[in-house]
């Protein structure tokens, strides 16, 4: 009678503490049967208790069949192969009739699966899981989406998750993004390593072609290995997971990846000098050109890398071009002459040089940007030097014969310049006066300023 009541009358559950609901099933007690209940509170409350399940302080009556139906499903998805239920997405899949049947939640989900598998040995308990498994959520994962993944070479996330009906899309997704074997083709899509078939000879013919590289220099890009039958082959994989196949099943025993690049197992990976390899092997290229070869290189955006590269092999002649010393004819004597017009002392910001017309043609329209160039490869009497390299002209001309650093030279001009000692102050003579490209570099200011109260008190002593 007390558990017609409850699932009748509290299909949301009874709220043991609270002496309303209590009121209202004696009510209902009364009413239903015609007979009214004489126990005392605190054992009508314990009786009520022994009829369901209590959850968050109220008393769910979950039905045999309920139970014998959760128990079911999750035995025959368990005989089709599959290793693990995760208990919110079992939920998800059922809760419109789960919730009608009094199971509120994942949570009182789980208490139930715990009680109807308790003594199942064969199953194991997680926090997030169970099923028949105690390996580690990485392993398991890995092998479940392997054991559905069938003859297709590619599958994107929606359809794993439609064979896979228990485990959250979102695992599926970092399962494959963080394992290795699993091979990124395009947006939401991956194929495998054991999917994709390169013959005992290709192999061979791709790790003699390594060697010969590693031969010459200590890297090599991938995309210069004989692989244009694979590609043809699996013809449905992009660029890049041809890359990433030929690595991992003919490469990946002796040798290290980073990018696009190749090195030796535990060889350092140094990109500058493989920009500045790539730079020596160009004519012509664009800022963005070679962001772009930087980002595929190492995987980041590390605007400074291609930058120094650039300036040290080749030539900028304006904000966003570069090209090859061929396309550029200098005359050191004749250039030096006309920078020295501007130079009065020891150094110069770039951004006080504001004409050219001293200047002897060079090939190239002159602009700071190919000033800076010149004055940082070419020139006998001039060096250029700056806080970081930039594309916005920050730093400074410098006679080779000034052994200043950097630092010392912008705390030279600061004293010179009289400013008041101040973050704000510095910060912005700096900025303004084209030796560093932003006012905000506390640090660096800091610095500044103990070095200027030193030059002051040391020209005082004098």
């Amino acid at each position: 009678m007390l558990s017609r009541i409850l699932s009748a009358r509290f299909a949301n559950g009874f709220r043991i503490d609270s002496p309303i609901e209590l009121k209202r099933f004696r009510a209902f007690a009364a009413e239903d049967p015609g007979e009214e209940i004489s126990l005392p509170d605190h054992e009508l409350i314990r009786h009520i208790e022994a009829c369901g399940m209590t959850f968050e302080g109220k008393v769910y009556v979950v039905s045999a069949q309920t139970e014998d139906r959760i128990k079911r499903m999750a035995n025959e998805y368990f005989e089709s192969g599959a290793r693990a239920i995760f208990y919110d997405e079992f939920y998800a899949k059922n809760e419109n009739w789960l919730f009608g049947a009094s199971v509120i939640s994942a949570d009182m989900l789980v208490r139930i699966l715990h009680k109807l598998f308790f003594c199942e040995l064969s199953f194991s308990f997680t926090q997030h899981y169970f099923g028949c498994t105690d390996e580690s959520l990485s392993s398991l994962l890995e092998k479940e989406i392997l054991r559905v993944w069938g003859d297709d070479l590619l599958l994107t996330y929606g359809q794993l998750a439609e064979r896979l009906k228990y485990i959250p899309i979102e695992r599926i997704k970092s399962a494959l993004g963080q394992n290795g074997d699993f091979i990124w083709c395009s947006k939401g899509t991956y194929s495998h390593v054991s999917r994709i078939d390169i013959t005992a000879e290709e192999r061979e013919t791709i790790r003699e072609a390594a060697g010969r590289k590693f031969g010459v220099r200590d890297f090599f890009v991938i995309a210069d290995l004989p692989f244009k039958e694979i590609a043809e082959r699996c013809h449905e994989l992009s660029i890049s997971a041809i890359h990433d196949a030929v690595f991992l099943i003919c490469l990946s025993d002796k040798y290290d990846r980073r990018g696009k690049v190749v090195t030796r197992k535990g060889h350092a990976f140094d990109a500058l000098s493989i920009m500045k390899y790539y730079c020596r092997a160009i004519d012509k290229c664009s800022l963005d050109e070679l962001l772009s070869y930087a980002k595929a290189l190492t995987g980041e955006e590390r605007r400074w890398i291609p930058m120094e590269a650039g300036g040290a092999v080749l030539v900028r002649i304006d904000k966003d071009a570069y090209v090859a010393d061929k396309y550029v004819c200098f005359d050191p004597d004749a250039i030096d002459e006309a920078i020295n017009r501007f130079v009065k002392g020891e150094y110069l910001p770039l951004k006080s040089f504001t004409t050219f017309g001293s200047f002897p043609d060079c090939g190239q329209k002159w602009n700071l940007f190919l000033l800076e160039s010149y004055c940082r490869r070419f020139s006998k009497k001039f060096r250029f030097d700056t806080v970081t390299v930039n594309s916005r002209n920050a730093g400074a001309v410098i006679r080779k014969s000034c052994d200043l650093t950097y630092d010392l030279i912008m705390s030279h001009a600061v004293a010179c310049a009289k400013i008041p000692l101040e973050n704000l102050a510095v910060g912005n003579f700096l900025s303004e006066s084209g030796y560093t490209g932003r006012k905000s570099t506390a640090g660096k200011i800091g610095e500044i300023i103990d070095n200027v109260k030193f030059l002051r008190e040391f020209a005082k002593s004098l």
